[in-house]
């Protein structure tokens, strides 16, 4: 069990939610856990901060015939958002996959000159998704949306086990994938733009 220094330090600097603003593009990071979540904090960065693309990027996995990217992008537009407005990628199946495979996506959109980016994903994995996109593409600024699901919450997620172990399971993962070489440093050193 972590201590409460440990908790408030891995909130922190892990699990990230910047506050709404304008940005060029959101990138939506698949998941089957949280597809309730993940659309509303994508169609509400797009009707209320004006971000006029987002991005859905998620592959087959169990739990259905259809992509992750499909069954989000679904949800997104049910609340309101045209579906002209998304860019789906539906073949990636890790993080890595879902910049790799969206890059050329970004790119066809005339998307690459973008000055700012939300990755908009799971409550602990904000940083990682960040690390991961400023690995291939640096030059926009990044900003992070968490969404909670289940007791994986902002403050309550140390409480339940199963929870515990996703956040801190997520946490262990960022010196062993900057050591590989699968992310990069960010936020950039004080001083610099993030």
């Amino acid at each position: 069990m972590p201590d409460a220094g440990e908790i408030a330090r891995i909130e922190r600097d892990h699990c990230l939610d910047h506050p709404a603003e304008a940005a060029d593009l959101a990138i939506v990071f698949g998941n089957r856990i949280a597809v309730a979540g993940m659309a509303q904090a994508a169609a509400s960065l797009f009707l209320n901060c004006h971000i006029p693309r987002l991005l859905v990027t998620g592959g087959a996995t169990p739990g259905g015939p259809a992509t992750e990217a499909a069954v989000i992008a679904d949800a997104i537009v049910a609340l309101g958002v045209p579906s002209d407005a998304l860019i789906l990628e539906h073949r990636a199946t890790h993080t890595g996959e879902n910049v790799t495979l969206s890059l050329p996506l970004i790119a066809a959109a005339g998307l690459l000159s973008a000055r700012r980016v939300f990755c908009v994903g799971l409550f602990c994995t904000g940083r990682r998704y960040a690390m991961t996109l400023h690995r291939h593409w640096p030059a926009p600024a990044k900003r992070c949306r968490a969404v909670e699901y289940g007791p994986v919450r902002r403050g309550a997620w140390h409480l339940d086990a199963r929870a515990r172990d996703r956040v801190l399971g997520d946490v262990a993962k960022v010196p062993r994938y900057l050591a590989a070489g699968h992310i990069a440093e960010w936020p950039s050193p004080p001083g610099s733009p993030i």
